[in-house]
């Protein structure tokens, strides 16, 4: 039927383009944020698991517990949490390339059900050691998060949304933490296997990533997930063009598995050196035996302060400056943010080793400034939280090409939590071999060379694409601009609206509406 256009109409139907506009701008804006929230709630299992060891081994070390342990056997408790960290992330990283990244995030939440519920109901240390192993795995697995926000947010909303994983963790290191000193771990442990069914149940609510579809050659449901994704037909024509495009690049091939060629890439293993180092140099500045040993840690660092509140308030800090990290990401390049942050946690932990050389020989009760040494922890903590602790994670899933980005998504994870492994066992050793101003030199060594390793390696990926990051790498260019990538963008096969490749046939007449100008209704009307 043909539409007659007259006066009449057009004043109102270009205010209903408006108020379209508006809205779509603000359910896109909310969609986005409702698929990393739903994403990130195994994040918060991940922080309790993480912040249980605190609150667990001092209660079994008591001598009114009803599983009684030695210091081994507690360390093989805190250890073991870890231990089956990079199995997990292993198979986080087969899971994403063959059943979907939605797919893994969602099966992450079973074991965090399994390992707790086994934790809250053990009655000897070999059910508390398979719990917290099992957990462990479903630590590994939670890497797969990062991935799917990553590949379901748009390169100006991704720092954000990415930065929701710290926020989540912090948040279930809190909540544990809390509920610790005023609970036994039984019923910690229940009340943590519940969220873990949350998590379950929240992740339904969201699409399979529209990156993966594309590439097992669901091209359909792609754009039916960038549709609901961005609630726009014409952006959802554009990103399916960008990805059809990078999978018909001859560097990624077809929707065939990777092999070792791919592999051997350039933008594979230069990204893949970076972060293996990163993380090594986050593991050696001592923020996670901090946060496995807090309540141990405060005690061993002089700290006048009661070591459960000083735990807390450690937990505390950790979501305000997460928040506040999430808050600067979107302002400040990711460099700029793991430099300070290095720089900072470096100066915090010399000023502490400085306290420990002059007062350590000093009764607790006798040393001036008693407060000193939990100041320099906890603006230690806080400055971690800005860059050196969750950028490693964030960018693991920006740094790869499409065509491995999911087993390199569960490869470098793996990696990351062996690291956090060694150091968490090596902890107790480490306090007994080192006095404790040693340790904190050692800490400040290793976040001054951070910086170092950061200001000469680390690529700036603020406000790039996906793509762009991947040209970035094979290129050499570590500043690579926008303008190379446009260039890249005018020799692709496949372009929005292109009635041989678009998608969505009603885009044209939608973004039509979008675009049309105010009008003013005409004298008389």
């Amino acid at each position: 039927m043909r539409i007659s256009w007259t006066s009449n109409y057009v004043p109102d139907f270009v205010s209903y383009c408006q108020d379209v506009r508006e809205i779509s701008r603000r359910v896109h804006k909310t969609i986005a944020i409702m698929s990393a929230v739903a994403a990130h709630v195994n994040s918060i299992s991940v922080g309790m698991c993480q912040g249980f060891s605190a609150v667990l081994l001092p209660q079994l070390l008591d001598s009114n517990s009803s599983i009684l342990v030695n210091n081994v056997e507690a360390s093989w408790i805190a250890s073991l949490g870890v231990i089956s960290n990079p199995l997990g992330a292993l198979m986080s990283g087969v899971f994403m390339q063959t059943l979907g990244r939605k797919t893994t995030v969602q099966l992450t939440s079973i074991p965090f059900l399994i390992g707790w519920t086994i934790i809250g109901l053990s009655t000897d240390i070999t059910f508390l050691c398979l719990g917290r192993f099992i957990s462990g795995v479903a630590i590994g697995m939670s890497s797969a998060c990062y991935v799917y926000v990553a590949e379901v947010s748009l390169a100006k909303h991704r720092g954000v949304l990415s930065s929701f994983g710290p926020i989540f963790v912090s948040i279930g290191v809190l909540i544990v933490y809390s509920l610790g000193s005023i609970m036994p771990w039984q019923v910690v442990s229940i009340l943590c296997a519940l969220t873990s069914f949350l998590s379950f149940l929240s992740v339904n609510l969201t699409p399979e990533s529209p990156s993966w579809l594309a590439s097992k050659g669901r091209v359909a449901d792609a754009g039916k997930s960038l549709m609901w994704l961005r609630r726009k037909p014409s952006l959802a024509d554009k990103e399916l063009a960008e990805i059809l495009n990078n999978l018909a690049d001859g560097n990624n091939g077809s929707s065939s598995a990777p092999t070792l060629r791919d592999f051997a890439a350039p933008a594979v293993w230069k990204p893949f050196l970076i972060l293996v180092c990163f993380f090594v140099l986050q593991e050696a500045s001592g923020i996670y035996i901090i946060l496995y040993y807090a309540v141990n840690f405060f005690q061993v660092a002089g700290s006048t302060v009661d070591s459960n509140v000083a735990s807390i308030a450690v937990a505390v800090l950790r979501l305000v400056m997460s928040v506040t990290g999430s808050v600067c990401i979107q302002h400040v390049n990711r460099r700029t943010m793991a430099m300070a942050s290095a720089v900072l946690m470096a100066v915090s932990m010399a000023a502490c080793g400085a306290y420990e050389s002059a007062y350590g020989p000093l009764l607790v009760d006798a040393r001036p400034y008693g407060w000193v040494p939990l100041a320099c922890i906890l603006f230690n903590v806080s400055v971690s939280m800005l860059g050196m602790v969750p950028l490693p994670w964030m960018m693991i899933g920006e740094l790869f090409p499409l065509k491995v980005r999911g087993i390199m998504g569960g490869l470098v994870p793996s990696l990351g939590y062996f690291f956090i492994f060694v150091t968490v066992k090596m902890s107790p050793s480490l306090m007994t071999a080192l006095a404790t101003d040693q340790i904190m030199w050692l800490f400040a060594a290793a976040a001054a060379l951070a910086a170092c390793f950061v200001a000469a390696f680390l690529p700036e990926t603020r406000g790039k694409t996906l793509l762009q990051i991947e040209k970035l790498f094979s290129s050499g260019d570590r500043d690579a601009t926008h303008k190379g990538a446009a260039v890249y963008a005018e020799k692709k096969k496949f372009k929005p609206g292109d009635p041989a490749t678009a998608v969505y046939t009603i885009s044209s007449l939608v973004d039509a509406c979008h675009k049309l100008p105010p009008v003013r209704p005409p004298p008389g009307i």
